[in-house]
């Protein structure tokens, strides 16, 4: 009978498990507010240090310290090697609504039993706002933080060395999923270890009336009790430490005042369990239903209690074992509701927003009912048992359902709104106006209340080629992978949504129409055609690199370390610090001098659309070798090559298509220490077939 009981409850998690997965693979795009800027810099973090990737790494530079908001960010970088970028932001979904629901099975499984039921409700709690918002760090964060406490509670009356390890794999986890979680689950860890062997001396200490040994006996031979928990307090320091770095480097940084929420503000949002709605009210009704049955489960488990207590008074029990009647009336359970409590004194008192993030009260309200489970003891009858199930099963599906009719009205958006085309070009720069839009659903009828499906999904149309996103809300905090590096450049392309198509007029003067769908316009950069006047009749365009006062060769274009490319002619792209060395010759001598530099350099020539020979001189100073690196076309032209010291000039060629109407050639160096520089003497273009488009004068 356990047995069929057992599979049929198994078979029914597996369901549920399948149908609130169903929405996340069913549809193209899981509408979130942030969910596409993660994917967006996900990919970023994976393209970084790819030399050809320019742009980002002009833009961006890689913010690599151990702060607690890491995981989503490396686990999708790492997806972004195997499948493509919706898909990876599917399995992180995946985890992050699968999850919930397990971890709080094993979680009351460890601590009540006969509350296992309750684990049910990981289904509607993982459709909430803050998954909605995209903080999929912080919902991954809440099933490890279940998942380290159940496992604390199973080990805690034997904790030994691989305990303590596998618990603190569990604790690092979840600090570098969100700072938030690992804080609560500290707070948590320390209550209980001090409540538990408190109530169990306490309860056998004073729990009854006539004990057999002296009080300080009693206290001598419960003192045994407190062993472990002082062994794992002491084990606690370093996360201790951990906890408070971070907290007084917040302080440090951000300061400690925060935006505080009014009580009425706080008032609603509990009562109408907010944490559970995200872009229509339809779900406060599910919300309350909820939580009048947590009122029904809580007035239960107190009938169920004064029950015990009755029938224990009534049997005389106590009169024969001394046993004191108030050890009926509370239970070791209590330090759940204790908690729950303490939780909510955080959730009224806290700042909403505050240090380097926000949000802080939502989260709060999410674990005041999650944390209270283990408290409830309404499982009087197998039938109430299936009724609690039932209900669980019935909100989970309701709740589930306005979702799913909201992603369907969504999608239709959000794929109307990605439609644009032809930013087609590799390693350019892409802006927004504004830079987060939350407007009117053309589906849904409305703009959604508290989420903003539309706030970063241009970043989807960024995640490839290289293009680096000027309005990347990331890159402006300390807690993402990423950070500006240089934020102040030019735009190649501009998405404007339409609450702002009426202040494109200047913008018109620089940038030209490309596409336009119901929500957006995409704009590009007019552009200058090449300038054939370089080429004074011939076919060969020489560059000579060299310093601002060097001798120029007859017949050659000088590039200094800062001429800056100008549209239609050339010039260097990036801002990357360069020097230049000169040989002392008096007679100009083509490549003698050089441009050198530690980062990458790259360097663009506006060309008429053919084919070309590049030959490109490399000579190094007296002093330092060199190792040159190019990538020219998306491909590596030059690899490896070394240049020895002295005057020596090397020359290397390579013939390459030109399709954009302009070449660019990324020169790096692989070299370590001092000697990680390269050095460019010059280089020569020869038109091979003058280009469909090319005629010289």
């Amino acid at each position: 009978m356990k047995a069929r009981l057992l599979s049929v409850g198994y078979v029914t998690v597996i369901v549920l498990l399948i149908i609130h997965l169903l929405p996340v693979w069913g549809f193209k795009y899981f509408p979130t507010q942030d969910g596409a800027s993660h994917i967006y810099n996900a990919y970023v973090l994976k393209e970084y240090h790819q030399h050809e990737n320019y742009r980002l790494r002009e833009v961006y530079r890689l913010n690599a310290t151990f702060f607690p908001n890491w995981t989503s960010h490396v686990l999708l970088a790492a997806l972004l090697y195997i499948f493509p970028p919706l898909v990876c932001e599917k399995i992180v979904l995946t985890l992050c609504i699968g999850l919930l629901p397990l971890s709080l099975f094993y979680f009351l499984n460890g601590v009540q039993k006969r509350n296992t039921v309750f684990g049910l409700l990981g289904f509607i709690y993982a459709y909430n706002y803050l998954l909605h918002m995209g903080f999929y760090n912080f919902v991954l964060s809440m099933s490890l933080f279940f998942f380290a406490l159940g496992y604390w509670w199973r080990v805690k009356d034997k904790l030994r060395l691989t305990h303590i390890i596998v618990l603190y794999i569990l604790l690092l986890a979840t600090y570098f999923t969100h700072y938030h979680s690992y804080a609560l689950l500290i707070v948590s860890l320390t209550f209980f270890a001090l409540y538990t062997p408190a109530y169990s001396v306490l309860h056998e200490i004073f729990g009854h009336k006539e004990p057999s040994q002296p009080l300080i006996h009693r206290f001598r031979a419960r003192a045994i009790k407190f062993k472990s928990t002082l062994i794992f307090l002491v084990g606690l320091i370093p996360a201790y430490f951990i906890l408070f770095a971070y907290y007084f480097y917040l302080s440090s940084t951000h300061g400690t005042d925060g935006d505080h929420k009014g009580f009425e503000w706080l008032n609603d949002y509990f009562f109408a369990m907010k944490s559970l709605v995200s872009f229509r009210d339809d779900h406060i009704l599910i919300g309350r239903v909820l939580l009048v049955f947590f009122a029904i489960a809580f007035g239960l488990t107190l009938i169920n209690r004064i029950r015990q207590y009755r029938q224990f008074r009534e049997s005389e029990e106590w009169k024969e074992t001394g046993e004191r009647l108030w050890t009926r009336a509370v239970s070791q359970m209590d330090g759940f509701l204790l908690m729950a409590i303490l939780i909510t004194i955080m959730y009224f008192i806290a700042p909403w927003s505050g240090y380097s993030g926000g949000w802080i009260n939502d989260r709060f309200h999410l674990y005041i009912f999650l944390v209270l489970l283990p408290f409830f003891a309404v499982n009087v009858h197998r039938y109430i048992n299936y009724a609690v199930a039932g209900v669980i099963i019935v909100l989970s599906l309701w709740h589930l359902g306005y979702n799913v009719h909201t992603y369907t009205l969504l999608n239709r958006d959000i794929t109307n709104a990605l439609s644009l085309e032809g930013m087609d070009e590799k390693d350019t720069i892409l802006m927004s106006a504004p830079g987060e839009w939350g407007g009117f659903s053309d589906a849904l009828g409305f703009e959604p209340k508290y989420v903003e499906p539309f706030g970063h999904i241009e970043c989807l149309l960024a995640t490839h080629k290289g293009i680096a996103y000027l309005n990347n809300y990331e890159a402006n905090t300390d807690h993402f992978p990423l950070q500006y590096k240089e934020k102040e450049l030019p735009a190649d392309y501009a998405i404007i949504w339409r609450t702002e198509y009426n202040d494109v007029a200047g913008l018109e003067e620089e940038y030209e129409l490309l596409d336009s769908n119901d929500y957006n316009r995409l704009y590009r950069r007019k552009r200058a055609a090449p300038n054939t006047e370089m080429w004074g009749g011939g076919t060969v365009l020489a560059f000579d690199l060299q310093p601002e006062d060097g001798q120029i060769a007859t017949g050659h274009i000088a590039v200094h370390a800062d001429t800056v490319y100008t549209d239609g002619q050339y010039g260097w792209l990036t801002e990357s610090e360069r020097d230049d060395f000169e040989n002392g010759s008096e007679v100009p001598q083509p490549y003698a001098d050089s441009i050198f530099g530690a980062e990458d350099g790259v360097f663009r020539v506006a060309l008429p659309n053919g084919t070309y020979e590049i030959t490109c001189y490399f000579s190094a100073s007296e002093s330092e070798p060199l190792e040159i690196n190019l990538i020219a076309g998306g491909e590596k032209q030059i690899q490896r090559l070394r240049i020895p010291i002295g005057n020596e000039t090397i020359e290397r060629r390579y013939t390459i298509t030109v399709t954009d109407e302009h070449l660019t050639q990324v020169i790096y160096t692989r070299g370590k220490g001092k000697h990680k520089r390269w050095g460019w003497s010059g280089f020569s273009i020869q038109s091979t077939d003058g280009g469909p488009n090319f005629r010289l004068p």
